[in-house]
């Protein structure tokens, strides 16, 4: 069995002793895993062009085309939600018709320490893939990289891990603002393993049980937005 405690224990230790100018007051009650966030959400659509314009029209927001994903015929827009996380517009790169319009398909959580994070799971009890080398073009020419591994296979409610190149700028800094993210949650039929991931991160995620999904609220000049 996975506890989030354990796991937040098994984090902490992964981590760099602090210097003595760091070291955190005895008096903090429990242990403090590391940093981490929701980098960002996916929502799929079926042609790009007509998602960016029925995420404008629901939001008041127009994402902006971030490029396409080398051997994987994709590509993507992008809107802020603040917060070093944001939303991604995900499309087959020839559009494959209306199909749905606008519908969760995944979410990563963000690191800045991929190789510790994996270790503090690993020894909480939850096992993370090799890091995968990634890479983007954006249509100005600036290229993004980035490193991710997952835990089985990612879906609509199991996470990715998200480390990004050093000298990136992040995503959510470079799109276009005006909405934030509400709420969050997924369901699964066997939600212990998710649960006690995000328990043990402390990321602002309901966990449901049921058949899966995921949900979404942004908040955005057209008012609140359910996906």
């Amino acid at each position: 069995m996975i506890r989030p405690f354990r796991l937040a224990l098994a984090l902490t230790a992964a981590l760099p002793a602090p210097t003595h100018a760091q070291a955190e007051p005895a008096s903090r009650a429990g242990p403090t895993p590391p940093r981490s966030r929701v980098d960002h959400i996916i929502l799929w659509t079926g042609s790009l062009d007509r998602g960016i314009a029925e995420f404008a029209r629901l939001t008041g927001v127009t994402p902006v085309v971030g490029g396409e994903h080398p051997g994987r015929g994709t590509r993507n827009a992008l809107v802020s939600l603040g917060g070093e996380t944001y939303l991604e517009l995900l499309a087959p790169t020839v559009d494959s018709g209306p199909g749905v319009p606008l519908s969760p398909r995944g979410w990563a959580i963000g690191t800045d320490d991929l190789a510790g994070l994996r270790a503090g799971l690993k020894d909480g009890g939850i096992t993370v893939s090799e890091p995968l080398p990634g890479s983007r073009r954006k249509p100005d020419g600036e290229m993004l990289t980035w490193q991710s591994a997952g835990v089985g296979m990612p879906s609509v409610s199991v996470p990715f891990f998200i480390e990004w190149g050093k000298e990136v700028r992040h995503p959510s800094a470079t799109s276009p603002p005006g909405c934030t993210l509400e709420s969050f949650a997924i369901t699964r039929p066997d939600p212990g393993m998710v649960r006690a991931l995000i328990d043990g991160l402390r990321l602002p995620v309901i966990v449901h049980t049921g058949a899966e999904s995921a949900s979404i609220t942004l908040r955005c000049p057209k008012g609140l937005v359910t996906f």
